[in-house]
């Protein structure tokens, strides 16, 4: 853009006059500045100093025009004069400002000083800051380059949204495909009997607990309550093996020694460093006359009586599956006499370190005193109940699995 060669020496006056801008920036001929000023004279000074900076310079004489240009493309930086024909700044900034939308643009007015009452009402129209007229080109240079770089950063941070909102969006989109295959292959794999009631409930997105339950081909019942390290799909994905060598050495006959000899070994192998799984694995005998149970990390499988009181506890004798190498993995397990109208009650961690807001947990104690106050046909719900108001409306911090088995020779409801 040129002028006449009087104003240029009028320019180069004021340049020396006011002295050089101490606030430079580096030439950056893609940002561009918009100036919406009606004074032909201030909008041509104003246009060599923007050019002397090494900046674009767009220029309109009044808000239409402003809003014209700003429908096609969007500056880096509007310098905005207040008083103006046909729109004024007031109108053309809150204009402007629905234009831009979430992208933000800085805009500073131009104004004298006796319109700093309209520029309180241009802040409030989505103005950000103001210079008074006569124009001070130190002053302008400073906050051209301070407002830029705000711009710069705070576009940044809207682009590392949008980039981070499409990252969360595929990681739902997966974690819910992975949900679903995990949940289904847990689905195949299981069985529900009516004598079993079973509670799952995860921590985050998926459960780290499991319960499978399946049908040896002699008859009786083999069932796995277990609960891997940490939560969600990590979690989720150490059970995997787990499930599937518990199943298909059930369907091939094979006694519960041997399965968690053979889970263990797998899980040895497959599983990375400080992964395990505790599980409770139990082996109802064909006959219903005994429960088999072997124990290693569970702390709650308990034999109630038919009176609701405590016939025996399985205390954990055996570190978690995974954890030993196959020669050094103890398969021996705890035989309990399995009667009519007794119940076996075996839950994870999830439920006997719930905490209530001074740091106590519930613990076996609060799990026998609800099954008695449950029994004998809402045990599992009576548990749940009581491990919820210990906890005070507080969220549980662990995954939470629970486990009633009836007899199945026995009459009660299995909750």
């Amino acid at each position: 853009m040129g002028g006449p060669r009087p104003q240029r020496r009028l320019a180069a006056l004021m340049f020396r006059v006011w002295g050089n801008p101490q606030w430079l920036g580096d030439p950056m001929s893609s940002t561009t500045i918009l100036l919406v000023e009606d004074s032909a004279t201030n909008r041509y000074f104003i246009e060599q100093f923007i050019q002397e900076l090494g900046y674009r310079c767009a220029s309109a004489k009044n808000g239409v025009e402003a809003v014209e240009y700003c429908r096609n493309q969007v500056p880096d930086l509007v310098l905005m004069d207040i008083i103006m024909p046909e729109m004024d700044g007031l109108q053309a900034t809150t204009e402007l400002r629905r234009l831009f939308g979430e992208h933000w643009v800085p805009i500073i007015f131009l104004t004298s000083l006796n319109e700093l009452e309209s520029v309180v009402s241009g802040l409030k129209a989505g103005g950000d800051d103001y210079l008074a007229k006569p124009v001070s080109f130190d002053l302008l240079s400073a906050k051209i380059h301070v407002f830029l770089r705000i711009a710069q950063m705070q576009n940044q941070i809207n682009q590392d949204a949008i980039r981070l909102e499409k990252y969360y969006q595929e990681n739902e989109f997966e974690q819910q495909l992975a949900l679903e295959l995990i949940e289904r292959l847990v689905r195949l794999r299981t069985s529900r009997p009516g004598h079993v009631w079973q509670y799952l409930n995860p921590a985050a997105g998926f459960n780290g607990d499991l319960i499978i339950i399946c049908q040896p081909p002699g008859g009786g019942e083999h069932i796995m309550l277990a609960d891997c390290t940490g939560h969600g799909l990590t979690a989720a994905i150490s059970a995997l093996p787990a499930i599937d060598c518990f199943h298909e050495m059930t369907e091939a006959g094979c006694d519960m020694a041997a399965i968690a000899r053979g889970v263990n070994q797998k899980l040895h192998k497959l599983l990375p460093g400080g992964r395990f799984v505790a599980a409770a694995l139990i082996a109802i005998d064909a006959d219903g006359r005994h429960a088999r149970v072997w124990n290693g990390g569970v702390p709650c499988v308990l034999l109630f009586n038919e009176k609701g009181e405590v016939e025996a506890r399985c205390k954990s004798a055996h570190p978690p599956l995974g954890v030993l190498p196959a020669e050094a993995f103890d398969d021996s397990m705890q035989t309990l006499a399995w009667l009519p109208e007794q119940a076996l009650v075996v839950s994870s961690d999830g439920i006997t370190e719930a905490k209530d807001s001074q740091g106590a947990m519930f613990g076996l104690a609060g799990v026998e005193a609800a099954v008695r106050r449950g029994w004998p046909d809402r045990i599992g719900e009576s548990v749940l109940a009581a491990a919820k108001a210990h906890m005070q409306g507080g969220a549980a911090s662990d995954d939470v699995s629970l486990l009633v088995v009836r007899h199945p020779g026995g009459g009660a409801s299995p909750g």
